[in-house]
């Protein structure tokens, strides 16, 4: 059922601070949304929430470890402190490291898992008994490799598959207790974030998102439509849509081709040092925004999601061609009719 309009709403958007998620920030700030902002780095959450603020809603920023579930609970206690109550939950803070699996560490794999399985757990479970009370809204901000593993990213690529079949078993139970809250998993394609600048990786080059390439602003307007029309699963973008349709198809033929395209898609031609600075931890220092480096390469919309978006137009479109050309058929029997009464008479 359709929810509150995004100016009516109190959003919690967590992993703020940069990305995709700061461009979701950004677009409840501009729908005149109330926003809380929830990620580890303090200095780029000020600044979301000079954003959000400038646009004419009402921000607040909670630091926290996603990994810490004390901390996620401070998220919610803060928001309903400030607010009174929770609509709309997104959930978008992730780690990650690029490499092999026999590269990585047991530790950093237990990182992964951590924050980006666990952590969204921890504001589900905080969230819940308040999205019951609004019949609000939980929304994911998964990836199309909940259902395709790829080479050099298996710990995120386990989690996202995790966190879409754990939402999938609390969304049957929310619907038996009929409680309203609707629970929507996005499946974003290749979006230019700065997470590719600070990802812990072990290969040796500047890590890239699959081509092609989107900017952050379509895949959050997607997101906000969620927000205010709840879609149980959304791939957002035509890349993203290709990915679950050949994995249905021919899984087979998609290990075929990542052997030989899975690394070389996954980093540029520029060398990087396995130990340079990383978030995986610990936050870096500075506001990264919500575009990384990959503005001259990525999409400015995309047409398969807005059409996703606006199936009800595309339906519309085709009863009304369908309706003319039952029209001009009729028309045209009808005087072929006529023509041959005419005839007949004669």
């Amino acid at each position: 059922m359709p929810k509150k309009p995004l100016s009516d709403q109190v959003l919690i958007v967590t992993g703020a601070s940069s990305g995709l998620a700061r461009a979701i920030a950004r677009g409840a700030g501009e729908r005149r949304a109330k926003v809380v902002v929830t990620a580890r780095n303090a200095e780029a959450l000020d600044d979301a929430v000079r954003e959000i603020e400038a646009f004419g809603g009402e921000a607040l920023a909670v630091p926290a470890d996603h990994s810490v579930e004390d901390e996620v609970a401070q998220v919610v206690e803060q928001t309903l402190e400030r607010f009174g109550r929770i609509d709309t939950v997104v959930t978008s803070a992730f780690v990650s490291v690029f490499g092999e699996f026999e590269k990585l560490e047991m530790d950093e794999l237990r990182r992964v898992l951590d924050v980006n399985f666990l952590g969204r757990i921890y504001l589900l479970r905080a969230a819940l008994p308040h999205l019951k009370e609004t019949r609000g809204t939980f929304i994911d901000v998964n990836s199309a490799l909940a259902y395709r593993g790829i080479p050099l990213q298996a710990p995120y690529c386990a989690t996202k598959a995790a966190l879409r079949t754990f939402l999938e078993s609390v969304r049957v139970e929310q619907r038996k207790e009929q409680t309203g809250v609707d629970i929507c998993v996005m499946l974003p394609g290749a979006i230019n974030t700065p997470h590719f600048d600070r990802v812990r990786q072990k290969i040796g080059y500047q890590p890239q998102p699959v081509p092609p390439i989107y900017q952050p602003e379509p895949f959050a307007a997607a997101v906000l439509h969620c927000a205010e029309h709840p879609i149980r699963e959304l791939p957002i973008s035509w890349g993203a849509q290709k990915l679950l349709w050949g994995q249905k198809l021919s899984p087979r033929f998609a290990d075929w081709f990542l052997v030989r395209t899975g690394w070389s898609s996954q980093h540029t031609p520029q060398p990087k040092p396995t130990d340079s600075p990383d978030n995986l931890y610990e936050t870096l220092p500075g506001d990264p925004g919500a575009h990384g480096r990959f503005d001259d390469r990525s999409r400015n919309s995309t047409l398969w999601t807005s059409l996703r978006l606006r199936r009800w137009l595309v339906g519309a479109a085709a009863a009304a061609t369908a309706g003319a050309s039952v029209a001009a058929l009729s028309q045209r029997n009808g005087h072929q009719a006529h023509g041959l009464k005419r005839l007949v008479s004669r």
